[in-house]
């Protein structure tokens, strides 16, 4: 798990997020297909750039578009889910040390 793989899934999330609400506010949309608009705008941003979440931990998938996807699910959370788990996984860290 290297810091420069995290930073650009962090990178992502905030990209989708400011792209989601750009949308939203040029559409209109209603909450819950904001939402949706969220999820697609993810997933196209990690298959495009092909950034994987479970790649960066050292998972390895027979078809790494499905790492790709949900890491574009997660991503579409925005950057408080990425900055929570990150912050679980250092807890976790440290009390295995």
């Amino acid at each position: 798990m290297t810091l420069d793989a995290l930073t650009v899934i962090v990178v992502l999330a905030l990209v989708v997020e400011f792209a989601t609400e750009i949308v939203k506010s040029i559409f209109n949309f209603k909450k819950g297909l904001g939402k949706t608009v969220a999820i697609l705008i993810g997933m196209i941003l990690c298959v495009s750039t092909r950034t994987g979440l479970l790649e960066v931990f050292g998972l390895d998938t027979v078809y790494p578009i499905i790492d790709y996807l949900i890491t574009g699910l997660i991503i579409s959370r925005g950057s408080n889910i990425i900055h929570d788990m990150v912050s679980r996984l250092k807890e976790g860290k440290g009390k295995l040390v």
